[in-house]
């Protein structure tokens, strides 16, 4: 008699394409009477429960015995289907004798046996009485056991297969997820590494509906398969970008790539003939060893905040990428027609462009980055070159270079007329655009948005430091000619040259019941840290570049409010950033009577003349002793 089976067809998963080594192992584990649950927590589906890895165990029961069969090992076709406990150890002959019927039950539930074979084992099972032939029936059931370790194994040998890079990933994943990996172009599983090791641990982010568990499942895969594959996934790929070691991003970037590869400052390997410590532009006493060092002294020296080290990174970066690639010198030994073929030639027109422009958005830590994203504008070319003429000769100050290679060359455009009217708003449209954000009943993201919106216009701040303004730098005190309590915003720069500014008190009422939207004591009492502009969920800062698109939107739908009741107006909103605002406050502080000092301070211009800028066309020449 046979047991009948409860699983429903379409509930048992199909069988393995590809059978691996993972499935012997979990079906020699079920053989040698390991617990189901074991089972499954060492080789199941972390996504399932235990009763897939009772699925997939009937699955392959059936699926070894019809390939023995198919191979006319009918040994191994009854060895395998053999159940745990049906091959008994020694110290099951003391156990009670059960009835035919149901030892036939436990141990041959499929009838394999015959008759006189099933009696046989049950009587060497369960003799009479105490029997010395105990030693013997237990070393026949080692010998069946082995009989049995052996048939599997002989099995493994002829049936298993080892992924290869080259592999249909169909073949080696569930149809679903194949699906998806397909969709995204990843046909083999060396589709599937080069994905993971070019975009890192997010990688799953291209491929359609795979989320982060199954793309952690995925890695796992690959990792136990490594050995075949001949690939073990990087540190890189396995942990998130911002638990990076320093050690890692180095190797990350570098990628053991050598000199004559693109690569970041940081990952930079320069070899000694080409490093500068025998350039020909050297100082007599140099102060630096070598380019990479005095590059990066200069950058710790100049650039106080992150964005003008950013800024200055990148073209000290590409000249000695250049210099390096193109040249095969180094920095310290450029001349003045190099920097001149650099700034006008090469800077217009990177090439080739396979090493230098990138094919996309890359972090400097992948492989696919590259220092260009295209060919700069004269505009640009004229800001690298002032950088780096900059650069040069406090490199000469520094006592490491003997001359300043960069001077005497041309500009590559004429300096930009700044022009306040066209990048500002009149007082209607900052009207319209205020009147815009108005509600009757507020949201969180429509109050925190048009408080940004009368914060920016009232400080005239960077996005920057619209970004990084907390409650800490918040002070109430009082000022000469003004009634009632004045509110200001300490404002650093990392210039030494940190000021503060003055909140009007419709902003503030707006920052008091922003705070209190976020369930937040008085702006006094609040946390250290807490951040002015935060994001709906977490609460955390809204980044400089969130800011941009926050009033980015808020003018696009001011403009199309006003295209609606006046065609065409509304164009000229929706040109509007965020650094309009900043330009908008600064020309209607001095229409209205503000100090041209004062407001240079709040601006933190270095110069008085560019604050003058903002002044009307015949004031602003008055004031710089131009004829209007």
């Amino acid at each position: 008699m046979t047991r009948q089976n409860t699983e429903s067809p379409a509930s048992l998963p199909a069988a393995p394409q590809q059978l691996t080594r993972q499935h012997f192992a979990l079906y020699r584990g079920y053989l040698n009477g390991v617990d189901e649950a074991q089972l499954h927590a060492s080789y199941g589906d972390a996504c399932a429960d235990v009763r897939s890895t009772r699925r997939l165990i009937a699955v392959l029961r059936d699926t070894f015995s019809v390939l023995a069969r198919r191979a006319r090992d009918t040994d191994s076709a009854h060895l395998i289907r053999l159940r745990p406990g049906s091959i008994p150890d020694a110290a099951s002959a003391e156990s009670a004798a059960p009835t035919l019927e149901a030892f036939r039950e436990r141990v041959d539930p499929d009838g394999v046996y015959s008759e006189s074979e099933l009696l046989a084992l049950y009587c060497e099972e369960f003799p009479a009485g105490a029997s010395p032939s105990l030693d013997r029936r237990a070393a026949r059931n080692a010998r069946l056991r082995r009989r049995q370790a052996d048939a599997l194994a002989r099995m493994e040998a002829n049936l298993v297969q080892d992924p290869q890079r080259d592999h249909p990933v169909d073949g080696w994943f569930e149809p679903p997820i194949a699906a998806r990996l397909a969709a995204a172009g990843l046909v083999t599983i060396g589709d599937v590494i080069a994905k993971i090791e070019a975009r890192r641990h997010r990688w799953y982010t291209d491929v359609p509906r795979l989320g982060p568990t199954g793309a952690q499942r995925i890695v796992d895969w690959i990792g136990l398969h490594a050995p075949a594959l001949g690939h073990s996934l990087s540190r890189q790929a396995l942990v998130p970008r911002r638990q990076w070691t320093a050690e890692m991003l180095s190797e990350s970037a570098g990628n053991g790539i050598d000199v004559l590869a693109v690569a970041p400052l940081e990952a930079l390997r320069v070899p000694a003939a080409l490093d500068g410590s025998k350039g020909t532009n050297r100082a007599r006493f140099s102060t630096f060893d070598t380019d990479l060092h005095a590059i990066q002294a200069w950058l710790d020296a100049r650039s106080a905040s992150k964005h003008t080290r950013r800024a200055y990174r990148r073209e000290a970066e590409r000249l000695l990428l250049w210099a390096l690639l193109e040249r095969r010198k180094p920095l310290s030994s450029l001349t003045e027609a190099d920097c001149a073929e650099y700034v006008g030639a090469f800077l217009a027109d990177p090439q080739p462009a396979a090493r230098w422009i990138a094919k996309g958005r890359f972090e400097r830590c992948l492989s696919g980055w590259r220092p260009f994203a295209g060919a700069l504008s004269d505009r640009s070319r004229e800001s690298a070159r002032s950088i780096l003429t900059a650069m040069c000769e406090w490199l000469v100050q520094a006592g490491y270079l003997a001359a300043n290679p960069m001077n005497g060359l041309a500009r590559a455009s004429a300096p930009p007329v700044f022009d306040a009217h066209g990048r500002s708003l009149d007082l209607e449209q900052w009207w319209f655009v205020l009147a815009s954000t108005e509600r009757e009943v507020y949201s969180y993201v429509e109050h925190r948005d048009r408080m940004a919106l009368l914060l920016a216009y009232s400080t005239g701040l960077r996005r920057t430091e619209l970004s990084a303004a907390t409650t800490d730098a918040l002070s109430i005190g009082r000022l000469s000619g003004v009634e009632g309590p004045v509110w200001r915003l300490a404002v650093e720069n990392g210039r030494s040259k940190d000021r503060s500014v003055l909140i009007a008190p419709s902003a503030m009422e707006m920052v008091q019941e922003n705070l209190e939207m976020r369930g937040l004591p008085d702006a006094l009492l609040c946390p250290d840290g807490t951040p002015l502009l935060a994001q709906a969920r977490g609460g955390q800062a809204i980044t400089p570049d969130g800011i941009g698109k926050l009033f980015k939107r808020i003018f696009m739908d001011a403009g199309v409010l006003l295209e609606k009741s006046t065609p065409g107006a509304g164009r000229r909103l929706a040109q509007s950033s965020t650094h309009w605002l900043r330009h908008t406050h600064s020309a209607h502080a001095l229409k209205h009577g503000a100090g041209l000092h004062e407001v240079s301070r709040g601006l933190c211009h270095a110069v008085l003349s560019t604050t003058a800028r903002y002044l009307l066309h015949e004031d602003a020449g008055q004031f710089l002793g131009i004829e209007g």
